[in-house]
């Protein structure tokens, strides 16, 4: 509940502000905003803000009111230079007292204090330029070390040979565009002073150009490597203006001596570059990755991706045993009903004219209906109106408004909750109207089915589901949330793999602070003691500085982990290395300070320059000292023992060489040999066609590393999948429609005898997967030949919503095998269910664990396993998990938490899996397009030091640690992005106008920094954009649970984002941020998950009249939702121009809030 006033209201903006009066408090000379949020019933725990305003309504201060940890002020100061512009940016600095909601007189004076900053500058700076442009030349981060580092901005134009020209001659075919590109220009150039210029210089004078044309079009970002040596990324458009071709620097190079006129070879566009067609719609139909088949793409009447084909499903080597496409139907609202296979061979231009000429049901949509059609054995209450309505095999199927027949009953409450009901009447005035209520997802390789069901709360926030399985068992999970909704106060979670197994019961708590800062999180497995899994301290910058570890008692935890963070807010050190004491592991890392200044230089843009580790088990201190390449990528890690008797030992080295790309050229890996030191492990040397890694071969003659068969060719199939490595004795993999590997040959067999006297039959060694089709693995079989007689043996593993089971017949076992539970994740590591322990792991900050410990009968806390790791991943000691002695010994995660493959030594992202003893991933990258200017088939963009790879799909930078995300929505252009394209920079590759508009909000892109990640969408009139920012905003709760979301947008974009937070009341939105909306039904009123509203709008000026645009906004539930009208003089069209340095400031002065 949020209480708000304003006094000495700023008549000129002509705001009006009403609310609770409450005693004077705050200083009543000054211009104020006073917010109180109230965190409990009676409002007595609560957090109250007040920030006041200078004379020209401008912020000057932001007073958090005893929001520090030991209850002090938190005050964050704001000036501006003579132009009225906010050029410093100070960090909120926490007072030695508090004034109870008054003005702070001196707010940066007790920045000095050695607990809070000390003698670091905490201020970041920037040097706009004196021109009516405003724009960025220098931008200066906080923290004495930076103090002279600024990242530079230079605005020039081209230069005579300095950018390459190409142009396109376009045909139609189909009905879409059929380019061919050549060089062009100049003597093969750009005429000098047509293309603008802009240069930006990094803290470590790193240089990027970009290179953009009169439209505003991206044409080059140009990676300087050296002296001599560019990476450079050529995007190039065709007639209509459409993006055609993107140009990734291996290609630029191998195309950079062509003369004027001719045309780009076939094998460097096939094998290295990113070709679009698209059809009259401006809709993509046909593109093609490096090294991929083309992929094809059809819509419905109401521009909806309807059907998508890849090379693979255009063969009969795929899961389904047929040629087809993966279809998608939606109802009226656009929402996805259900999704498949079409088993049809027709060709896209058939498709598409079929989608085109429907004329039963003209709007291609679905509809509920009371009498299924069943396929797959699963019932669907749909009409099968939507194309295609045969011939199909059913994957998922989603259901809004209603519970679908068979549902379960729904609670009436849970935990002491009134749940949401279907109807409307005395009892309920909220509905599940419009919210999705189930979704059922099949198994891939068979025919059963994942049934879940959602339920809410009275305003809509999720507090419950029940999942049913695919062997019959559940997972049922209850929550309970806090007075706001917004924080977890208690889970419950009900499992059975199989509906005769014993039900377990998971219970966990959570406690918080004023701050909303988590205090402790406690464990209950069944009735066993509750165990405390973390009690968290905090300093006077609410960072954790300790957290106590395990126990049942909060006296008496099993390790005290002490935390450090420098100014910038990385983490730099758990525990301390030099003194461990009775801690059994610590870390720290070094980005400006290195101590081997000869192995490794300061960095100051976040790569981490040097690390130092040191566990209780007596091996002394180890250190890595890193040096990167100009764009970030790892060159070489080099090992040592600072205080050994020879320190620089290399025992461990790894370094390596890259293409342009970032391809892997060669790699030099050392190992620990006993008796001899240091010893070259690999020496490995690839070879590529395009991206695509044909053979490895090792030069070391040492086979304790890569297999001593290196240089075998390696195989893929059509979407670029591995197929075979014999290297690593893989005679066959094959894949699900998801590029999943379900079924893997290995190069052992025996031969069993025909008992009927056929002759012998061979059987390999291999595993098999099961997936759901949303990706998640279910199921893995591990089939061997064990002991003498190389008997028949298997190892089974399942996985059921974080539940992990096995299943062990070593071939001397009759009848089926026990399944057993092994574990279950928690936030400190996993409870073991055949030990009855709990296991608690440090680990570093790519999230690889290195110590795993656990507390044994007597109370001794006793260290299960310790593990090292090489900075791409490989384990010491020759890539295998150190188990020995473990007591736990089928945990098998370990590098970032993923699941180490015994059978391959891969590690199993979601979505790819990786070999860091290659250093890569064996599938293409499915974020490929966002990344062009590197391989699609790189880990982590090679950066790994201070990356973290997220499910196999693109990298997060943890040391910096992405806080917050900032969603920015621009206004329509006429057009809707098409599925899977709704990010503004993958918008442009169909539309010249769908790119990020540095004019208007998208200058909000410049807001992306260490701790803060902006995404930009491109706005749509259907469900597209708001589905891939509700995904968005799902990975980033993953990655930051407590950090701040906030949301801008322009136009229909701000509609779908008012939208987006009314259909979804679980989002917690801190500031939402909307300019003129418009659309034919717009929005204008702000649910209660958004903490807080602003809306310019113009009230004059209607778009296309006064019905759209020009439209105030209100708040659903006053007392938590703050809002802020601003009616400006823009029209429709130019208020995002106008006011994006409005909108910009305002989130940075969010950014700025530490609590509210």
């Amino acid at each position: 509940m949020k209480k708000y006033r304003l006094t000495k209201a700023l008549s000129f903006l002509g705001l009006m502000i009403a609310g609770m009066t409450y005693a004077q408090v705050p200083t009543s000379n000054e211009n104020y905003i006073q917010r109180i949020n109230c965190l409990s019933a009676d409002c007595v725990k609560q957090s109250v803000s007040v920030e006041y305003f200078d004379g020209l309504g401008r912020p000057k201060q932001i007073v958090g009111v005893k929001a520090s940890p030991t209850g002090k002020d938190v005050v964050t100061h704001i000036e501006y230079d003579g132009f009225g512009r906010q050029v410093k940016d100070f960090l909120p600095v926490p007072q030695s007292a508090t004034l109870n909601g008054n003005i702070v007189p001196s707010p940066l004076t007790n920045a000095t204090d050695p607990s809070i900053y000390g003698s670091e500058r905490i201020f970041a700076e920037k040097k706009i330029e004196n021109s009516p442009l405003d724009r960025l030349q220098e931008q200066t981060k906080v923290g004495t070390d930076w103090a002279n580092k600024p990242i530079r901005y230079e605005y020039l134009a081209n230069s005579a040979n300095d950018i390459r020209g190409y142009a396109t001659t376009t045909s139609t075919v189909d009905g879409i565009t059929n380019s061919v590109v050549k060089v062009a220009g100049t003597d093969g150039y750009y005429p000098a002073g047509t293309v603008y210029k802009r240069k930006a210089t990094d803290e470590d004078s790193n240089v990027i150009y970009e290179y953009t044309n009169g439209r505003k079009q991206l044409l080059l970002v140009r990676r300087v490597l050296n002296a001599s040596e560019n990476a450079d990324t050529y995007y190039v458009y065709n007639e209509y203006n459409q993006l055609a071709f993107i140009i990734p620097p291996k290609a630029s190079d191998a195309i950079k001596n062509l003369p004027t006129g001719t045309q780009i070879p076939d094998e460097v566009l096939n094998n290295l570059c990113y070709q679009y067609r698209l059809d009259g719609k401006d809709r993509l139909a046909e593109k093609k990755l490096p090294n991929k088949g083309w992929e094809y793409f059809v819509y419905d009447k109401q521009d909806r991706l309807v059907l998508t084909q890849d090379a693979v499903l255009r063969t009969l080597n795929n899961n389904f045993n047929s040629k087809g496409w993966i279809f998608t139907k939606y109802d009226a609202d656009g929402r996805v009903a259900y999704t498949g296979f079409f088993s049809n061979t027709a060709s896209r231009p058939a498709m598409q004219t079929a989608l085109g000429n429907m004329s039963a049901n003209p709007y291609n949509n679905e509809a509920r209906s009371r009498v299924p059609f069943n396929v797959n054995g699963m019932d669907v209450f749909y009409t099968k109106n939507a194309f295609p309505t045969g011939s199909m095999t059913l994957l998922t199927v989603n259901y809004y408004d209603t519970y679908p027949p068979g549902a379960p009953e729904i609670p009436l409450k849970v935990l002491g909750e009134y749940t949401m009901q279907e109807t409307l009447d005395a009892d309920n005035d909220t509905s599940t109207n419009g919210v999705l209520t189930s979704s059922y997802v099949k198994n891939i390789e068979d025919n059963n089915w994942t049934k879940t069901y959602t339920y809410y709360d009275t305003t809509g926030k999720v507090i419950a589901t029940k999942s049913t399985n695919h062997l019959g068992g559940y997972t049922n999970r209850d929550l309970k949330l806090d007075y706001t909704g917004e924080l977890t106060e208690k889970s419950v979670t009900y499992h059975k793999r199989v509906s005769t197994d014993t039900e377990k019961v998971i219970t966990e708590t959570f406690e918080y602070d004023n701050g909303n800062r988590l205090l402790t999180h406690k464990h209950q497995v069944d009735s066993n003691p509750v165990e405390i899994l973390a009690q968290n301290e905090y300093n006077e910058l609410s960072q954790v500085k300790n957290k106590k570890v395990g126990g049942t008692d909060l006296a008496t935890p099993l390790q005290s982990v002490d935390y450090a963070y420098n100014i910038q807010g990385w983490l730099i050190k758990i525990n301390n290395p030099q003194s461990l004491g009775n801690k059994l592991f610590a870390y720290e890392l070094k980005f400006t300070n290195p101590a081997n200044t000869n192995l490794s230089s300061p960095y100051y843009n976040g790569n981490i320059a040097e690390v130092d580790w040191i566990a209780s088990n007596g091996d002394g201190l180890k250190r890595y000292s890193y040096q990167y390449d100009a764009m970030g990528r790892l060159k070489s890690g080099i090992y040592s023992e600072p205080n050994a008797s020879i320190p620089e030992n290399n025992y461990y080295n790894e370094l390596l060489t890259y293409d342009l790309n970032g391809n892997v050229k060669t790699l030099k890996r050392n190992r620990n040999a006993q008796y001899i030191g240091a010893q070259l492990m690999d020496d490995l040397t690839y070879s590529y066609t395009g991206n695509r890694l044909d053979t490895v071969a090792d030069g070391s003659g040492n086979y304790f590393g890569y297999p001593d068969t290196s240089g075998s060719p390696i195989t893929y199939d059509e979407n670029v999948n591995m197929t075979s490595k014999t290297d690593k004795g893989m005679l066959e993999i094959k894949y699900n429609y998801l590029n999943l590997p379900n079924y893997i040959k290995f190069n052992q067999s025996v031969v069993r005898n025909d008992p009927f006297g056929l002759g012998g039959v061979t059987k390999y060694k291999n595993t098999t997967y099961l997936y759901r089709a949303d990706g998640s693995k279910l199921k893995k079989v591990h089939n061997y030949f064990s002991g003498r007689t190389e008997a028949d043996a298997s190892t089974v593993t399942e996985y059921l919503d974080g539940f992990q089971y096995s299943a062990e017949n070593a071939g001397t076992v009759f009848g089926e095998p026990v399944t057993t539970l092994q574990f279950v994740p928690t936030e400190e590591g996993y409870f073991d269910f055949l030990q009855n322990k709990y296991f608690y792991q440090y680990k570093d900050q790519v999230g690889n664990v290195r110590l795993a410990y656990y507390k044994d009968t007597s109370g001794n806390v006793i260290v299960d396993r310790t593990g090292d790791f090489y900075p791409f991943g490989l384990e010491f000691g020759g890539g295998g998990l150190n188990t020995f002695g473990s007591l736990s010994p089928n945990y098998l995660y370990s590098f970032q938490e993923q699941e180490k493959q015994q059978d391959t030594g891969w590690s199993s992202f979601k979505w790819r899996n990786y070999d860091p003893a290659d250093v890569r991933f064996f599938n293409i990258d499915p974020l490929a397009e966002k990344y062009a200017y590197q391989s699609p088939f790189n880990f982590s963009e090679n950066k790994v030091t201070a990356h973290r790879e997220l499910e196999g799909l693109e990298a997060v930078k943890i040391n910096k640690s992405t806080k917050n995300l900032i969603i920015v929505n621009q206004g329509w252009i006429g057009h809707d992005p098409p599925d899977g394209a709704t990010q503004a920079q993958n918008f442009a590759k169909t539309r010249r106008d769908g790119d990020i508009d540095y004019q208007g909000i998208g200058i909000i892109d410049k807001l992306n920094s260490e701790t803060n990640q902006v995404a930009v969408f491109a706005s749509s009139s259907s469900e597209n954009t708001k589905n891939d920012i509700l995904k968005s905003i799902s990975s980033f709760r993953k990655q930051s649970p407590k950090g701040k979301l906030i949301m801008a947008g322009h136009s229909r974009g701000a509609d779908n984002l008012i939208e987006l937070v009314n259909e979804h009341s679980d989002i917690k939105v801190d500031l939402l941020f909307t300019l003129d909306i418009a659309d034919t039904y717009d929005d204008d009123e702000i649910p209660s998950n958004v903490k807080s509203a602003v809306n310019y709008y113009n009230k004059n000026d209607g778009f296309l009249g006064s019905s759209i645009g020009g439209e105030d906004i209100e708040a659903k539930d006053p007392s938590k939702t703050n809002i802020l009208n601003v009616p400006v003089n823009a029209t429709h069209t130019e208020i995002d121009d106008k006011y994006r340095y409005n909108v910009y400031n305002a989130i940075v002065k969010e950014l700025n809030k530490k609590t509210e």
